[in-house]
């Protein structure tokens, strides 16, 4: 092995340490969001790790007109699309996989209710379209702005705010049971 691959290794290179801290800081969201195009968990796995090695490579040429959250997330949902067009994929049967919520302090009995109805909720949510589905997770599951949708999605403020509704509409049904009380 050469010195020059060694010093590409060297775990001190910043550049690594940024993507390592990117992966900390947005890995589960960029999952959650893929898993939303792709409706399986490893495959979304995958692809998430297709995004960070993509940002490792092409991190000198990110220009800072978004913020680096808004980049992963339009590269990740560039990867599904491109993974949902590929031959392997359609030979494929899907088979749908639950996400795990995040690790409260809650005692076990509210951890537990959490979970239930987190379970609950995206399994309804991932029957939307991708159009409607993907406003909503990013909506109430990532926190994300209207804006900062519309910058991902590359879409009009006016039309995220229109696929919400209509997704909002479209879960109307599970609002009723109770099921969705914060939606």
């Amino acid at each position: 092995m050469s010195t020059e691959n060694i010093e590409n290794e060297d775990p001190r290179d910043p550049l690594k340490r940024e993507v390592e801290e990117l992966m900390i800081h947005y890995g589960d969201e960029l999952t959650i969001l893929a898993y939303s195009y792709v409706k399986n968990i490893e495959d979304a796995k995958d692809i998430v790790q297709n995004v960070f090695v993509t940002a490792y490579l092409q991190m000198g040429k990110f220009r800072g007109e978004s913020t680096i959250k808004t980049w992963l997330y339009r590269v990740t949902i560039n990867k599904c699309k491109d993974y949902l067009k590929s031959a392997l994929f359609k030979r494929i049967i899907l088979f749908g996989t639950n996400i795990e919520p995040k690790q409260t302090g809650n005692s076990a009995e509210e951890h537990l209710m959490d979970k239930e109805f987190a379970r609950s909720v995206l399994q309804e949510v991932m029957k939307l379209k991708v159009n409607y589905r993907e406003v909503i997770l990013m909506t109430y599951f990532q926190d994300l702005k209207i804006k900062e949708v519309a910058i991902i999605l590359n879409l009009p403020e006016a039309t995220v705010r229109s696929r919400l509704q209509r997704a909002k509409k479209q879960l109307t049904p599970l609002l009723e049971q109770g099921v969705l009380p914060y939606v």
